[in-house]
């Protein structure tokens, strides 16, 4: 592990934590944080889910790759939270790995299951709720594992204030 970093990137399935996390680690540190996500629509003018509706998600993917690079060429944003399939597209993953330090948020199964039944914003879930066939989500999180695999550290547990600190002290001063 280096001694200090310019950006601290965190990857991971849909509602791992990544925003949260994120957003903490921000607030802890004063540093700019983006959310990837909310990047995206900000920029497309429209919902993750609007966007899979009206355009498919190949559309989607294109514009999330457009912004993953414009983001990681501001080199004011030091945090950054990328979407669950960011990784998964458009050699992305290559280019989050030379862009920081990447922590892949790895939450059990069961909790990502229940986060996720809670969540009403995620086009790719619709096939769970038509089909209610819950190893289709483990399968999925299965095929995107390879996608997940370059990182620089690997958290399956909650975040601590322990975890916050330390990635706080890598980042550059």
């Amino acid at each position: 592990m280096e001694n200090s970093i310019q950006r601290i990137i965190f990857i991971g399935y849909m509602s791992a934590g990544k925003s949260l996390v994120a957003a903490q680690l921000a607030e802890v540190t004063g540093r700019k944080a983006v959310d990837l996500d909310a990047a995206v629509e900000s920029i497309m003018g429209m919902s993750i889910h609007e966007a899979f509706e009206r355009y498919g998600e190949s559309f989607f993917r294109e514009q999330e790759s457009m912004v993953l690079r414009a983001v990681l060429s501001d080199s004011s944003v030091e945090i950054l939270a990328c979407g669950g399939g960011t990784p998964c597209q458009n050699g992305n993953a290559a280019l989050i790995q030379k862009s920081g330090y990447v922590v892949y948020l790895n939450p059990p199964l069961a909790t990502l299951r229940n986060r996720l039944g809670n969540s009403k914003n995620r086009p790719l879930l619709d096939f769970l709720a038509e089909t209610e066939d819950e190893l289709k989500l483990e399968k999925h999180l299965e095929s995107r594992m390879i996608h997940y695999s370059n990182h620089d550290e690997r958290l399956e547990d909650a975040v601590s204030d322990g975890d916050l600190l330390r990635w706080s002290s890598l980042l550059k001063a």
